[in-house]
């Protein structure tokens, strides 16, 4: 299957590793279509890093890496199967994509899985990884609990650390950081003993496009949910078709935007011309303006180049409410002043890389290479040369712990027939399964 994805889409890397005992132990894949649009500097260099279960009867997780189109939309760049969310498995799954990025700096949001940060630490350099902001707030807010924080409180306490990740400048940080304090000595410390330097805006040495979350990640965890019941070579097959879909629909989509910009562009540009409308502004010269919000601060916008000195125009690409504000005085066109990268052009330019189709109307099932050895007649020709590998299955064991008791059945309950979701057997449900899973 490696081998037609790498004949049938040039500059595909598709590669897999076994153990000594020929089982299966890693598989890596990723198109050369999608990397030619991200090594081309269509995709803005951000990516989404995440792992997901497998549900079928092997197990092991997915690992995946994925980019935002021009309209923040999924683009998937990379995937892996491997056993578990491990130092290795996680390891050789970065050490692929840097070298599928070929050289590109790239910034990588992440969760805060150990395995994970240790891996980027390696490959990477730990000064590119920003952590999701949600995983971080989840954190925080069991500490909070745990320092007895009522409800209130504690909601307060996360908005304050919400405005501490998106906080642009230094004295802001610390402004924001000064009103926890003032909430709670013990929730500031926390964030200062946390490395805000790898989710705080005002610290974070890259352009992270104010991606702060990893739900495009969980986009593409959803996107593949249907695929994670399969064996692997199924999966193979059915990630091909999806993105081969998904490749054919956004570029039949684009060509009817009526826009410069996609939807979701379209809104938050909406959003921040709604928010301008409280605003005065006064001209410093016909391409620079002072723009005073409603809390008489003033901000200093050029429109050439794109800046706003509250950062955010710089640091998301689209229009801040100030920079919104200036522009409908100026006379200029505010889809002119989205950053490119967020443009109809070069969605079309994502999207031109389509994929060529696999041939596998001829793939050799499994049964063959089990018979290849036992067949000695010259004349029976199967499609399998006694050269190719055969890849034997993960190792497998039983569910960890002693099996839970069977509560007595309820004498007036209808009874109905009951499936495990594991083995997928009658009669019993997954917590009381004792067939075999993988190790």
């Amino acid at each position: 299957m490696c081998r037609r994805l790498v004949e049938a889409i040039p500059n595909t890397r598709a590669i897999w590793t076994s153990t000594n005992e020929a089982k299966f132990k890693q598989l890596f894949v990723s198109y050369g279509c999608s990397i030619a649009a991200f090594r081309s500097g269509y995709l803005r260099p951000v990516l989404k890093l995440d792992a997901c279960f497998l549900t079928g009867y092997y197990r092991g997780h997915v690992l995946s890496a994925s980019a935002h189109d021009a309209d923040d939309g999924l683009y998937p760049l990379a995937y892996a199967i491997v056993s578990s969310e491990n130092d290795e498995d996680w390891l050789w799954f970065l050490v692929n994509l840097k070298e599928v990025l070929g050289g590109c700096q790239v910034v990588l949001v992440t969760d805060r899985n150990t395995s994970l940060l240790n891996g980027i630490i390696k490959v990477f350099g730990g000064d590119c990884n920003a952590w999701c902001l949600c995983h971080l707030k989840e954190n925080f807010s069991k500490f909070a609990s745990s320092k007895g924080l009522k409800a209130e409180r504690r909601n307060t306490a996360l908005k304050v650390v919400n405005d501490i990740a998106y906080a642009r400048t230094e004295d802001s940080f610390k402004y924001h950081l000064a009103k926890l304090y003032g909430i709670s000595e013990d929730l500031s410390k926390w964030v200062e003993d946390n490395n805000p330097t790898h989710w705080s805006n005002a610290f974070f040495p890259y352009k992270r496009w104010d991606k702060m979350y990893t739900n495009l990640a969980e986009c593409f965890n959803s996107w593949i949910l249907p695929l994670r019941d399969l064996d692997i070579i199924q999966f193979m097959t059915g990630h091909v078709s999806k993105t081969t879909e998904l490749l054919l629909r956004k570029y039949t989509e684009v060509r009817k935007w009526k826009l410069p910009v996609g939807k979701q562009i379209e809104k938050e540009i909406k959003k921040s011309q709604e928010y301008a409308r409280k605003f005065t502004h006064r001209n410093s010269s016909p391409t620079e303006f002072i723009v005073a919000n409603d809390t008489r601060k003033l901000y200093a916008i050029k429109l050439i180049p794109r800046h706003c000195s509250c950062l955010a125009w710089q640091m998301s690409g689209i229009p801040c409410a100030h920079a919104a504000r200036a522009i409908q005085s100026s006379g200029f066109c505010i889809y002119d002043m989205v950053d490119p990268f967020l443009k109809k052009e070069m969605q079309m330019a994502i999207y031109d890389n389509t994929m060529s189709p696999v041939p596998l109307h001829d793939m050799p099932s499994p049964s063959s290479f089990l018979a290849v050895n036992e067949l000695n007649d010259n004349n029976v020709n199967n499609g399998v040369s006694c050269t190719d590998p055969f890849l034997h299955p993960p190792a497998v064991k039983r569910p960890a712990g002693r099996p839970k008791k069977r509560r007595i059945e309820s004498q007036t309950q209808e009874k109905g027939t009951v499936f495990c979701s594991r083995c997928r057997e009658p009669g019993h449900n997954r917590s009381t399964c004792q067939s075999a899973i993988p190790g």
